[in-house]
């Protein structure tokens, strides 16, 4: 019978990562709001990295309170909210209806098992994988590859800050990560990269960068 042990452990560590990250992130987070009203002039940067994407199952990772899904929803043709809080999704809910086209999960903030293999063809989070914790971010990169499908892709707001590994204590709660090295894990996952853009976030240079990948 093998060992389940390491296996188990490895879950342990990443619940806790993703828990320490996406438990501040309830509903009523004043962060949402200045998010909300700043939003549409910030969907013009995101735009461009949407262009030859395939719309036809688009997945919102770590969705919060909808915002990028309001934007995403007119688009896609079938859209899937994720978020680790139930609270976020039940808001969500609130927010867009029982829109036939949506299907909401909360799931466990490091993977994507209630989404079916091959089955995304556009995997999308802005403003949320910045705050991950490394190793989280990999499992879903992981996850990235099972649930695309062939040629699909996904555009990443990570991280590019490596300055220290306390996200609460960093520039506008930036996790440790860079451009090479979410680009070295996207490669081990077996994702291709296509295109990275460094960009500023609140004024810092370099603090954030923005990833497109394709399952090949």
């Amino acid at each position: 019978m093998p060992d389940l042990m390491p296996a188990l452990a490895k879950e342990a560590r990443l619940d806790a990562a993703a828990r320490h990250v996406g438990d501040p992130w309830l509903p009523q987070h004043p962060y949402f709001d200045a998010a909300e009203a700043g939003f549409d002039i910030l969907w013009r940067t995101i735009e461009p990295h949407l262009a030859g994407a395939d719309f036809t199952c688009v997945l919102d990772l770590a969705t919060g309170r909808g915002r990028n899904a309001r934007r995403l929803l007119p688009l896609a043709r079938r859209l899937i909210l994720v978020d680790i809080r139930p609270e976020n999704i039940a808001f969500c809910r609130d927010r867009f209806g029982d829109d036939p086209k949506i299907t909401y999960i909360a799931n466990n903030g490091y993977d994507l098992r209630e989404v079916p293999d091959g089955s995304v063809t556009l995997l999308y989070s802005f403003d949320a994988m910045v705050h991950f914790d490394s190793d989280v971010v990999r499992a879903y990169l992981g996850e990235a590859r099972r649930i695309m499908a062939p040629g699909a892709r996904a555009v990443l707001h990570h991280s590019n800050y490596v300055g220290g590994e306390d996200w609460l204590r960093a520039p506008h709660c930036r996790n440790f990560m860079s451009r090479p090295l979410f680009a070295h894990y996207a490669r081990k996952e077996g994702l291709r990269v296509l295109r990275q853009e460094v960009m500023e976030w609140g004024g810092i240079p370099r603090l954030d960068c923005i990833s497109l990948l394709q399952r090949d």
